[in-house]
């Protein structure tokens, strides 16, 4: 099975930007999907084994602390529509671990979070992408999800979870 590595959004973010994903893709006609942030895709081996050597790196990664970014389009289905999030160096080496312990390609890496899936035209993308108005929001991520990796959102949902180290004892979140 090929599975994806998602950074877990905290429980408030995920549900603005859940109920936001659900308005668009109504409105826009698009699959729906929980608000996600994929860190590394294309893993394939057995779980347990892709259980372990994510829990091998998590122990040395420290919580995310991320930002989002502007609101942007791209030309692919999965990116038509999303939320750029910042990145910073420790976002950055993460995703490079991952690639290296599961000997992924060394792809370009844009940390960011869809918010509409489609094959819409270059300019509904960006009607689209204008009418999203997000405020800048600060968020912390401590957790990274194992999750199949289908074709189909609705099926993407979390069968293990792993923890990143707590930089500070007292995270708002």
């Amino acid at each position: 099975m090929i599975y994806s590595i998602f950074a877990t959004l905290p429980e408030s973010l995920c549900t603005t930007l859940s109920d936001l994903i659900f308005d668009l893709s109504k409105k826009y006609k698009g699959p729906v999907f929980r608000a996600h942030m994929t860190i590394a895709d294309g893993i394939s081996g057995e779980l347990v084994e892709i259980q372990n050597a994510l829990s091998r790196i998590a122990k040395k990664s420290h919580t995310l602390e991320l930002s989002l970014g502007p609101v942007s389009i791209s030309t692919t289905y999965f990116q038509s529509v999303f939320v750029r999030v910042n990145s910073t160096a420790q976002l950055m080496q993460l995703n490079l671990d991952l690639k290296e312990a599961f000997d992924l390609k060394n792809s370009v890496f844009m940390p960011h979070i869809s918010l509409v899936y489609g094959n819409h035209n270059m300019l509904t993308r960006e009607k689209i992408a204008k009418e999203i108005k997000l405020k800048p929001a600060k968020f912390f991520c401590n957790q990274l999800e194992i999750v199949p990796n289908t074709q189909k959102p609705d099926s993407w949902k979390s069968i293990a979870t792993v923890s990143l180290r707590s930089k500070v004892s007292n995270l708002r979140q």
